[in-house]
């Protein structure tokens, strides 16, 4: 890969080819020239009065000037760089310290080469070793040049990711010689991230649009992919393997996978193929949010395009819950979108919650006041999963169920006020000053999300009746069904939705795009709820009730809780 790429919104470090590791060698470097050269551009665009007071002030004098600081005071440094006034220092000064931002606020990522040779474990010291020296080196350069300018001393010191906010360890790797596949075979492959939180990512869309629907033909083969601009990022999605493939330009996203889904072990899967494939960022635009099932591979491969509409975590998580959704469905399991938790009551009995919805229901909301208010008469609750799950029939023919990630992508707007700082230390933000902001946050384990749960009671996240509270248990399967496949809400602006919608069991992501195939599941599975005496009811969060935002999710989480308690 290249020894430095830089655009307006990020930067890449190779680290296996940099070269600048001292101060000095990093201001007479060449990566220094072109990231001097783009801040002035944007001051220039900007039309920032800095221009005009340091507008006979060449690139070469600052770089110059900087050189001479890191070993001169600062009236000799001045003196040493031809045609370069002591009277610009104020502005100099001011100048160093919007640069510092400028670098500061773009998105850095650094990158060492691991080997198939070794264990990717072996280079992690490496890694971190890297990203450290090149953050010492990027905060003393500041710090030096800016006191000197400036003419004080600094008597508070930030610590700061001044070098790279995450690093990433890569292996070159090819899982077939299927020519279909052969176009993002020998791709960098992330084996471990390190970063450091928390990792803030303002992308260019807030909201996701569309279903992903299905093509009858791969058209992996026709797309136009340059291999040393894609990052490929193994994870589990449930017990499924998938391959994201990533273009640099959404690579922010790609890092927030790190908090939502189980990393792939290389170990485990480098003489693997994949169940499923994501390509996110084609330059085509004629398949977007398309899927191919590759019935002769048994795999399915999914497509979001490299526009501005797309850059936002919705489209990368929503594709692979599809994708991972219609292979369960393929399997007779049955794809639930909402929320599972296992609740385990003071007196040690333990009750596995289903709170199932579309997005901005009111499900995890609920569930995290639930957490708040029960903390009297709760011992311990876990999530097995936060956006999505499955129900399967275990061999006595009782349904139990797995989540699919490890991690939840949060509304921040919805939360307890204080919770986001609780959980600042291993989060990543997305859009936070925005409507729709949110946060990418770990939550649960592996091996607990795969474990096979009972389900004890399912309900239907209900966020738009106002004048319903508590819970409604359906005395039938046919009332129930209704409801469910129904799936109304709300929106919230978590999609380009408005007003009440509605949506086939509440569940765009396998269900709609399979609705023949799902409507067998349904009977088979809601009959064996009701045959078992599993409670199906609705649950009412009020959550898109103007001024219940925060009320009505804690309205119903104590109702919630009594029902619980009684039970």
């Amino acid at each position: 890969m290249k020894k430095f790429h830089l655009t307006n919104r990020y930067a890449m470090i190779n680290f296996d080819a940099l070269m600048a590791t001292s101060q000095v060698s990093i201001v007479n470097s060449r990566n220094f020239t072109l990231l001097l050269k783009d801040f002035v551009k944007k001051l220039k665009e900007e039309k920032h009065d800095l221009i005009d007071r340091l507008s006979n002030v060449t690139g070469k004098q600052v770089s110059d000037l900087y050189k001479q600081l890191l070993i001169h005071d600062v009236n000799t440094a001045f003196k040493n760089v031809k045609g370069l006034s002591i009277n610009s220092r104020k502005d100099l000064y001011l100048f160093t310290e919007e640069l510092y931002d400028y670098w500061r606020n773009l998105t850095r990522f650094g990158f060492l080469k691991g080997s198939k040779s070794y264990s990717p474990q072996l280079k992690v010291a490496d890694l971190l070793t890297s990203s450290s020296n090149f953050n010492e080196s990027i905060i003393k350069l500041y710090r030096n040049i800016a006191q000197k300018l400036g003419g004080n001393q600094f008597h508070v010191f930030r610590n700061l990711p001044a070098g790279t906010n995450t690093n990433v360890l890569y292996i070159r790797h090819e899982f077939t010689n299927n020519e279909t596949y052969s176009n993002i075979q020998n791709i960098p492959f992330v084996t471990k991230i390190s970063t450091s939180p928390p990792f803030i990512i303002n992308s260019k869309s807030n909201t996701r649009t569309g279903l992903f629907t299905e093509i009858d033909e791969n058209p992996l083969p026709k797309l136009s992919i340059n291999k040393s601009h894609y990052f490929a990022f193994p994870i589990k999605v449930g017990p499924l393997t998938a391959f994201v493939y990533i273009h640099r330009d959404f690579m922010h996203q790609g890092i927030a996978l790190a908090n939502l889904f189980q990393f792939a072990d290389y170990n485990k899967f480098r003489h693997e193929k994949p169940d499923l494939v994501f390509v996110y960022g084609i330059r085509e635009n004629e398949y977007d949010c398309k899927y191919f099932v590759d019935e002769d591979e048994d795999m399915l491969v999914g497509f979001v395009s490299r526009s501005d509409k797309n850059d936002y975590f919705g489209y990368l998580k929503k594709m692979l819950l599809t994708l991972h959704n219609v292979k369960m469905i393929k399997d007779n399991k049955l794809p639930i979108h909402g929320a599972m938790v296992q609740i385990k009551l003071n007196n040690n009995k333990i009750k596995n919650v289903v709170v199932m919805g579309d997005s901005g229901a009111g499900k995890s909301e609920t569930l995290e006041a639930l957490r708040v208010i029960g903390k009297d008469q709760i011992k311990k609750m876990d999530i097995v999963f936060d956006d999505m799950g499955t129900f399967k029939l275990d061999n006595k023919n009782k349904i139990i169920s797995n989540g699919t990630e490890t991690g939840a992508f949060i509304r921040l707007d919805d939360l307890d006020s204080g919770y986001a700082f609780e959980i600042m230390d291993r989060s990543m933000f997305l859009n936070p000053t925005q409507v729709n902001a949110r946060v990418v946050v770990p939550i649960s384990s592996y091996d607990f999300i795969m474990t096979d749960h009972p389900v004890d009671l399912l309900l239907y996240a209900n966020n738009y009746d106002a004048d319903k509270s508590g819970l409604n248990i359906f005395n039938n399967k046919e009332d129930a069904l209704e409801i469910f496949k129904r799936g109304r809400r709300k929106a919230k602006g978590t999609t380009s939705e408005v007003g009440i919608v509605e949506s086939y069991f509440a569940n765009p992501f396998g269900p709609v795009q399979l609705k023949n195939d799902t409507e067998k599941l349904l009977d088979l599975y809601f009959t064996n709820l009701y045959d078992n005496n599993i409670p199906v009811g609705e649950l009412y969060t009020k959550l898109a009730v103007s001024g219940m935002e925060t009320k009505g999710p804690q309205e119903a989480a104590q109702l919630l809780l009594d029902y619980l308690l009684s039970k």
